[in-house]
C-alpha cells in the first residue's frame, strides 16, 4: 500500500459514497485510475465493505452496507403511494433513502407523501436494516 492508497482511504473514510470522478480529482488521477485503485483495495481485502452510521437529532441510526444501499426500495414492499412518492423525487434504492435522511430531505416534501406513507417509509427502512444485520448484531438495533 503506497501513500495515493493511503490517501484514497483517508478521502473515503470520510464520505464512502464519493464518485470516483470525485476521487480522482482530489488524488490527482483520472476516475479509471482511481476506481482500479479502490477496486484493488477491495480485492486485497484493505476495503471489505462499506457502512453507513447516520445521527440525527432525533436519534435516529441507520447501518447500511454497499450492498444495501444498492437495493432497488421495491424489496421494501411498500405501497404503491409510498413508492410513488420516492419514484417522483428520483429515489430508486435503500441507499437513495439514507442520503436523503443523512442530507436533511424532509420527506413531507414530497408530492403526496403524507404522514402514513412517511410512517410506512421510515418503518420498512428500519426491518430492512434489521434484517440485513447478522443475529449478533440485532440486539444493539
Amino acid at each position: 500500500m503506497d501513500r495515493i492508497d493511503k490517501q484514497i482511504l483517508e478521502i473515503m473514510k470520510g464520505n464512502a459514497r464519493i464518485s470516483m470522478q470525485e476521487l480522482g480529482d482530489a488524488i490527482g488521477m483520472s476516475r479509471v485510475a482511481a476506481k482500479k485503485r479502490v477496486q484493488k483495495l477491495e480485492r486485497d481485502g484493505i476495503i471489505r465493505g462499506y457502512n453507513t452510521c447516520i445521527y440525527r437529532d432525533d436519534e435516529i441510526t441507520m447501518f447500511i452496507t454497499k450492498t444495501m444501499c444498492e437495493t432497488p426500495i421495491e424489496v421494501l414492499d411498500m405501497s404503491v403511494r409510498s413508492n410513488n412518492c420516492l419514484r417522483r423525487a428520483n429515489i430508486k434504492t435503500v441507499g437513495d433513502i439514507a442520503d436523503a435522511i443523512a442530507n436533511g430531505v424532509d420527506l413531507a416534501n414530497i408530492s403526496n407523501c403524507g404522514a402514513k406513507s412517511r410512517r410506512e417509509i421510515m418503518e420498512r427502512m428500519m426491518l430492512f436494516q434489521y434484517y440485513s444485520l447478522p443475529e449478533k448484531q440485532r440486539g444493539a438495533y
